[in-house]
């Protein structure tokens, strides 16, 4: 059972995020930021979701498949299993 002290912590702590959270969402954008001058197109929306994963995922395999190169050694002449 938890302790006073610890109840009121846990419930002062899930009020203070209950209020705290949205006002961030509240906010107003920066006026330093600039407006879009015009939306993506189909092209630059494809670039963005399927380009960019899949360049991020090549070279992910590049790299993992460069390191597993380096880490191979060969098993010694006559050390396979008969079956």
């Amino acid at each position: 059972m938890p302790t006073p002290a610890r109840l009121l912590a846990l419930v002062t702590s899930v009020l203070v995020m209950l209020v705290m959270a949205p006002a961030a969402a509240l906010a107003d954008a920066p006026n330093t930021w600039e407006v879009e001058k015009e939306p993506l197109d189909v092209l630059g929306y494809l670039v963005l979701l399927v380009g960019i994963p899949g360049a991020l995922f090549a070279v992910i395999w590049v790299i993992a498949f460069a390191l597993s190169r380096k880490n191979y050694t060969a098993p010694a002449p006559g050390s396979e299993n008969a079956h």
